[in-house]
């Protein structure tokens, strides 16, 4: 109780709010942590985000969550606004993901990287959120951490039709000597992004590529991964 308030009390003092709610507290509050762990605990919580990466259909991406409201907002306070509170959640829970499935293939990765946004947006944020969720990752995993994909293309997601979506951006990678390497996103929606960044490291000499992201924008009826489509806008918890 006197934790909470204390929190709560540093909040209003420095101005800093839940990035899930936007209650005041220095946090992330008990509500939004509690909602997560629901989240995560839950059965009908997305394992894997079905989509054409590498040229096969049903390719898997691992995430975490389901792109619910709390989520959502979580995402965008890291995105745009730099707000780090619930990194230790989101990258807690998608290390988690990684580490089951690669322990089921007994697959050892190499390393972990990020599929960068654009030069612009970096400018203009003065972070990039995926590098910042792929090196939590990597220190829960204790795996490196390497940037070696670079973007070539300008042109963010953010804001796109996804028919215009489906045209994958470009990126070119640094060689990298038969390695496998887990990139990671912060939202999958059509699988754009995390195609164009596998395409380039699998040029670029891997071994094998694991796309994973904290969370997947289709909406999920049941743990037997059958899923429509829809916005991200119009999924609720």
């Amino acid at each position: 109780m006197f934790k909470t308030a204390l929190r709560n009390f540093v909040g209003e003092v420095f101005g800093n709010t839940c990035p899930g709610c936007q209650k005041v507290c220095s946090s992330v509050c008990k509500n939004c942590i509690a909602q997560l762990s629901d989240l995560t605990s839950s059965v009908s919580s997305p394992k894997f985000h079905n989509t054409n990466l590498h040229g096969a259909l049903n390719q898997q991406v691992i995430v975490a969550f389901g792109y619910s409201t709390v989520v959502r907002k979580m995402i965008l306070a890291i995105k745009y606004r730099n707000l780090r509170s619930s990194i230790a959640l989101l990258g807690g829970a998608l290390a988690d993901r990684i580490f089951d499935e690669t322990e089921k293939t007994q697959q050892m990765v190499s390393f972990i990287t990020w599929a960068p946004t654009t030069t612009k947006r970096k400018l203009e944020r003065g972070h990039d959120h995926a590098e910042i969720l792929a090196r939590f990752v990597a220190r829960e995993l204790k795996l490196p951490c390497r940037s070696v994909l670079r973007r070539l293309t300008d042109q963010p997601q953010t804001g796109r039709s996804r028919e215009q979506r489906l045209t994958a951006p470009q990126f070119s990678s640094r060689a990298i000597d038969n390695q496998c390497v887990v990139v990671i996103d912060d939202v999958v929606t059509t699988g754009a992004t995390l195609k164009g960044a596998s395409q380039a490291l699998y040029k670029s000499g891997a071994n094998l590529v694991i796309c994973a992201a904290v969370a997947s924008t289709v909406l999920w009826q049941s743990s037997t991964e059958s899923c429509v489509l829809a916005k991200a806008r119009k999924s609720r918890r």
